[in-house]
């Protein structure tokens, strides 16, 4: 009879271990789904906090090296800091990828630098304090470099002045 109750017990475990190894119930699943989704919620907002503080730095880098490239090409072209005639030269994209190469940037046209729509790019007082502007409404500055980049592909040859 002990033989027996033991080979019934002994039945009924591996039955229990069985089932409960085959898988996870329904309920079980939803909890952790939830638990999942909490958490997400509470990191969803980090996350995207530190997407728009990498995507402003990208900018500021961007725009420090079309500083950089500037003040290369006016001390290459010698070009001087006198008050330039109907806000200056309309300078093309050829004309300055070589220094903006120079300093680890590859900006192909005007849409690698902004998301907005109009057509310059206007620098200040010969580098300081860049700032983007749609094309209307030119600051008053004198010292004012409006560039005008095409969106086009680059001209053939590689050499600043195409």
């Amino acid at each position: 009879m002990m033989a027996a109750v033991r080979v019934l017990s002994q039945r009924g475990s591996s039955y229990a271990r069985r089932r409960r190894a085959v898988g996870m119930t329904l309920v079980e699943i939803l909890v952790v789904i939830a638990i999942i989704a909490a958490l997400a919620a509470m990191i969803y907002p980090a996350i995207m906090d530190s997407l728009k503080k990498s995507q402003a730095a990208m900018i500021a880098q961007r725009l420090d090296a079309v500083q950089k490239a500037e003040v290369q090409y006016t001390i290459d072209a010698e070009v001087n800091a006198t008050p330039l005639p109907n806000n200056g030269d309309p300078v093309t994209i050829g004309q300055v990828q070589p220094y903006l190469t120079r300093y680890g940037v590859q900006i192909q046209g005007k849409s690698d630098l902004n998301q907005g729509t109009g057509g310059t790019i206007e620098l200040g007082n010969w580098g300081s304090n860049p700032f983007f502007s749609a094309g209307s409404g030119v600051a008053s500055n004198p010292y004012i470099a409006k560039y005008n980049i095409p969106t086009g592909p680059l001209p053939q040859g590689g050499s600043a002045g195409n």
